[in-house]
């Protein structure tokens, strides 16, 4: 998401400030003494390691600047999390891989954006209302729109929208299916997961004081980027190398656990790695 930002700022002249982690996680007060003039301040939660954010400090601290708390969530840990919108962020983003959609190699996924009333208006995309036919029927129609979107298409804010209808079914179709309990079970089988992982890994934490969700990291004793090598020729893809992202991190490799996985798979993953 970090490099997505970079590429797309120049273009609308904006600059982008990169706060950087301190042993795993966003320190408020660090981001505060940076967003004085911010226009928002976004943050991941779970983060990149997969560390909890202190989410409400940091859409505090954003606020205290003057600037819209943007959190970019992972929808699957919203059954356990708390909502962003409760915490006091004014946006929340994110893409919907994971509600019932493939890999598929990055792509194509379905993205969302969630704003408080005070923005909806300023939304890009289709916005549905409800409402009801000269016979009285219900039906359903564009709302909320400008008419530069029809009219004018340099001033629209739906150009940037493209048609990913049919992931964005299959997103709905899984959390209806999951509803509100269900898809609290996923996030605690992931977090139970993550755990039963972590203890039979028996690997040293990156981030031990930090608590996470479905990925943590771990230092696998030499380089990652030969650990994941290694356990490809075995039939085992066990994680990314965060070096490839972050520097002085060559030996640590994080590792997502979701519900698609089971406890035979971790066993599995921790004997190719003892290996």
């Amino acid at each position: 998401m970090r490099q997505v930002v970079k590429t797309y700022a120049p273009g609308f002249g904006l600059e982008v400030v990169e706060v950087p982690h301190d042993g795993g996680a966003t320190d408020p007060e660090r981001v505060r003494a940076v967003a004085g003039d911010a226009a928002c301040v976004i943050f991941q939660q779970p983060n990149f390691f997969g560390v909890l954010e202190p989410a409400p400090d940091l859409a505090q601290a954003a606020t205290d600047a003057g600037a819209l708390a943007v959190a970019h969530v992972d929808p699957m840990s919203l059954g356990v999390l708390e909502a962003p919108g409760n915490y006091g962020c004014s946006l929340a983003i994110g893409e919907g891989q994971g509600t019932g959609n493939y890999p598929a190699f990055g792509g194509p996924h379905y993205g969302f954006l969630a704003a408080r009333n005070e923005f909806i208006r300023r939304m890009p995309g289709r916005i549905i209302g409800e409402t009801t036919d000269l016979n009285g029927e219900r039906g359903y129609v564009l709302t909320l729109q400008t008419r530069e979107q029809h009219i004018r298409r340099e001033k629209a804010t739906s150009n940037i929208t493209t048609n990913q209808t049919l992931l964005a079914l299959q997103g709905l179709v899984s959390l209806a299916w999951l509803g509100p309990q269900g898809l609290r079970e996923v996030g605690e089988t992931c977090m139970s997961l993550a755990l039963y992982a972590q203890e039979k890994l028996g690997l040293e934490l990156v981030f031990p004081e930090r608590t996470t969700f479905k990925e943590f990291a771990v230092h696998v004793g030499r380089s990652a980027r030969d650990v994941i090598r290694d356990a490809r020729a075995q039939g085992v893809h066990p994680g990314y190398a965060l070096g490839r992202a972050y520097e002085g991190m060559d030996d640590a490799l994080l590792i997502a656990v979701t519900e698609k996985r089971t406890p035979q798979d971790i066993d599995r993953l921790a004997e190719v790695l003892a290996a």
